[in-house]
């Protein structure tokens, strides 16, 4: 039996937002014994070779938190919406084949997941989601040819409005990952 080989993509991972409904901020959270954001950039590692993590300005001493080697991007104008931030990531990528944007606050999303998304990308799909009897949830992957569109993207509903111009690009991975739908918004997200 051969391994499969490594994929060739990178992973995005969003972390520029307030953690307003938190009440702090939760990529400092211990979570599994060390803070959210590394546990997440963590997750990430295990399938992807290369990982950007996009932070908004004054962020970066969340950079200490992590313990990975990855990569980081300042999205100057994060407040304008998850957009912004998508668009940061997307320029700082350089010529991967393809991305998966994932979310700094979704630690529940199994590595199984990720790697189907990134074999599915590498097997020439246009969009990869995750979906769960019926139901698209998160993190999404994008093939390199919609990194324009992905950057011109404006308002903070991120790459939805993208995934609906593109529906017929759209293949649903079909995972058991509750944790797809499963994110940190409130404390009491935890439980």
């Amino acid at each position: 039996m051969t391994d499969a080989p490594e994929p060739r993509g990178a992973a995005l991972l969003l972390a520029a937002g307030g953690s307003t409904r938190f009440g702090s901020d939760k990529r400092k959270l211990i979570f599994n014994e060390e803070p959210l954001l590394s546990y997440v950039v963590a997750l990430y590692e295990r399938v992807c070779p290369r990982v950007l993590v996009v932070v908004k300005p004054g962020d970066e001493s969340v950079q200490g938190l992590v313990n990975g080697s990855c990569g980081w991007v300042v999205a100057r104008d994060a407040n304008v919406g998850i957009s912004r931030s998508i668009a940061a990531g997307i320029r700082a990528l350089g010529s991967a084949p393809w991305v998966i944007i994932g979310l700094a606050d979704m630690p529940y999303v199994s590595p199984d997941t990720i790697s189907q998304i990134a074999c599915t990308l590498d097997a020439g799909a246009v969009i990869a989601r995750p979906s769960s009897s019926g139901r698209a949830g998160n993190p999404v992957g994008f093939n390199s040819r919609l990194f324009g569109p992905l950057m011109d993207l404006k308002g903070d509903r991120g790459a939805r409005t993208l995934i609906d111009d593109y529906l017929g690009d759209v293949v649903d991975v079909e995972v058991r990952d509750e944790g797809i739908f499963r994110d940190i918004d409130r404390p009491e997200d935890l439980t």
